[in-house]
């Protein structure tokens, strides 16, 4: 699938950071370095992700292109990897476990985009034909009958026949149109509900420490 731009609208839910060590005789608190990286982010929403996938160029994303070229000077020979913009900092995550989560957040837009290529092809094919019902109506208008009622009424026939089929074209277009609209509304939805899971699947993984900050 090609780099698309998803709008990320979910805020990350709090989450508690690690306990810490004991304070030394100087009265200072040592933290360690797993409860600093949570500490860093706690409360902060995610500005950008890419998703990139093992072997492939397609990715899964939200933020810029910037964003992307970055996640890929970070990958080593085509690995799965997460990328992950949060306030300055950037973090990848090379966790099976925590990319294979990632991935499936986006498996049901990915289907449903299937779908949505496929209306298209449809609609395309459906735009083919009115295309060549309206050069066959062109060229029929501008024959000349002359005085032969025979031939005017019969280009009259062929004429309404055409205006016909292009009219229940019309409507097969008006239907494909709103399963498109449709459609486009589920993805908007799906996409919200992947960016609030992503939002949380980040927090987790800068918790556990499975988040490497790289800047």
């Amino acid at each position: 699938m090609s780099v698309r731009t998803l709008m990320l609208s979910a805020t990350v839910a709090l989450f508690a950071v690690g306990a810490q060590a004991s304070p030394p005789s100087g009265g200072a608190t040592s933290i360690s370095s797993r409860d600093a990286a949570a500490e860093s982010g706690h409360g902060a929403r995610v500005d950008a992700f890419v998703l990139l996938n093992a072997g492939s160029r397609n990715v899964e994303m939200s933020g810029t292109t910037d964003d992307v070229r970055h996640a890929r000077s970070l990958r080593t020979d085509d690995e799965a990897l997460l990328y992950v913009r949060q306030g300055g900092a950037a973090y990848i995550i090379r966790d099976a476990a925590t990319l294979q989560r990632a991935k499936a957040l986006f498996a049901p837009q990915e289907a449903l985009g299937r779908q949505q290529a496929e209306l298209g092809s449809r609609q395309a094919r459906l735009g083919g034909e009115q295309a060549r019902l309206g050069a066959q109506q062109a060229s029929l208008s501008y024959r000349r009958v002359d005085d032969a009622p025979r031939e005017a009424e019969s280009l009259a026939h062929q004429q309404a026949a055409l205006s016909q089929q292009q009219s229940d074209l019309g409507r097969q277009q008006a239907a494909l149109g709103r399963q498109q609209s449709e459609l486009g509304r589920q993805q908007r939805d799906l996409g919200r509900a992947a960016d609030e899971q992503m939002q949380m699947l980040f927090a987790e993984a800068l918790r556990s420490g499975l988040a490497q900050r790289v800047d």
